[in-house]
């Protein structure tokens, strides 16, 4: 039986085709429906022509559902050609063929045309397998799109983060405080990125010797967790001691450019 479903992933096609060749990848767009742990002790990185990888899987991380064999092939045409195609001709006990391939080409506006095709065949379990599957690559592709928005985010930040760097070094404070304002615009969204942008205010204001913007970070490092889990995150708000915490601003529209993958 097969399955066969495709989406458009918001990065440009030569990302993608980078990304879908790593283990880390397969690992963050399975999570938390299916579980991979590798099986012994070399390190399973990137994909490769004629790979062969063996994985332990476990349902919803906790659920033990035997031993895959991942069974790579690379197919892509001539240099600078598309669509590019990643083979699985995966099996286990259960399941005596998993042969899913990979899909990805440009669409011409930025964005990128993946899609999955796994044929599977399991005997008896065949239609149970095939309505697993259904599920595993909707919700595969579901997190491929939010993941897609993170990395662009993510490279928006290091690049403002980069001019924070050059400003401070240059002494010029008000392009550095700028440069950070703009790095926690675009990390609110995220936890990780959005904590580590107010611990960078927290030591520029340190360094500065800013008493009112030191307690205005430490306040807002304590508050962030709390607006992350109730989902009260006010968009565009710069993260400084001199703007209310909960205030919703304007984002800046090169940074909504940016934020979209397009350059000038």
């Amino acid at each position: 039986m097969r399955v066969s479903r495709s989406t458009l992933i918001d990065l440009p096609a030569q990302i993608v085709w980078s990304e879908v060749q790593t283990a880390r990848l397969l690992f963050h767009i399975a999570w938390p429906l299916v579980l991979f742990i590798t099986v012994g002790s070399e390190p399973l990185e990137h994909f490769k022509p004629g790979g062969r990888y063996q994985v332990k899987l476990r349902l919803l991380g906790i659920l033990p559902f035997g031993t895959q064999w991942i069974v790579t092939s690379i197919h892509r045409p001539a240099s600078g050609e598309w669509p590019k195609r990643l083979r699985d001709n995966g099996y286990s006990a259960l399941i005596t063929q998993w042969d899913h391939w990979i899909v990805i080409s440009p669409d011409g506006k930025g964005t990128t045309h993946y899609s999955d095709d796994v044929e599977i065949s399991a005997g008896l379990m065949t239609p149970f397998i095939w309505a697993f599957a259904q599920v595993f690559y909707w919700h595969r592709q579901r997190r491929w799109r939010g993941l897609a928005r993170s990395l662009q985010a993510r490279k928006v930040i290091a690049e403002e983060m980069e001019i924070f760097s050059h400003a401070k070094a240059s002494g010029d404070t008000a392009n550095a405080w700028s440069a950070l304002e703009r790095a926690h615009i675009v990390s609110q969204p995220y936890l990780g990125p959005h904590l580590s942008s107010h611990w960078a205010m927290l030591r520029f204001a340190i360094s500065q010797r800013d008493a009112r913007e030191i307690a205005g970070q430490i306040f807002r490092l304590a508050l962030a967790p709390l607006g992350a889990i109730l989902g009260r995150i006010p968009a565009g708000n710069t993260g400084r001691a001199n703007v209310s915490a909960f205030q919703q601003m304007d984002i800046p529209p090169d940074l909504r450019a940016k934020l979209r993958g397009e350059t000038e």
